[in-house]
């Protein structure tokens, strides 16, 4: 049995310094919170009573106002590319671990070498 889905729309009421929230499709049910999180849980607690149901029973998806999720969506690509480009730099560093090692310099100068300490050089060829 498919769960039926709401969705939240929030907007800012800066006059009143709260966010105004309504469930789509539903008039009447809407509520605000002086925090998002307030409204958020304050609308699934609306909603509840509205349908005279469990609020964990509930799928809510929240809909904020396009400028703050385009500000919100920018920040998860950011964070998601500094993810990429870590693990990226784990696997080069491990890559010239071994080579080093393999041209025959010690852990320590590899070390030395990739601005590493001597025991993460060693953490780094036991793991490969």
């Amino acid at each position: 049995m498919s769960e039926k889905s709401y969705v939240a729309v929030y907007e800012r009421d800066e006059d009143a310094g709260a966010w105004l929230v309504a469930v789509k499709g539903l008039t009447g049910c809407q509520t605000y919170g002086r925090s998002l999180r307030q409204a958020q849980t304050r609308i699934r607690e609306a909603l509840a009573l509205w349908l005279d149901v469990e609020p964990d029973s509930l799928q809510v998806r929240d809909e904020f106002p396009s400028a703050l999720t385009s500000v919100a969506n920018g920040v998860a690509r950011a964070r998601n590319a500094v993810e990429v480009a870590g693990a990226k730099a784990q696997q080069q560093t491990a890559e010239a671990v071994r080579r080093l090692t393999d041209l025959g310099l010690s852990r320590r100068d590899a070390a030395e070498l990739l601005g590493l300490s001597h025991q993460r050089v060693q953490q780094l060829l036991e793991a490969s």
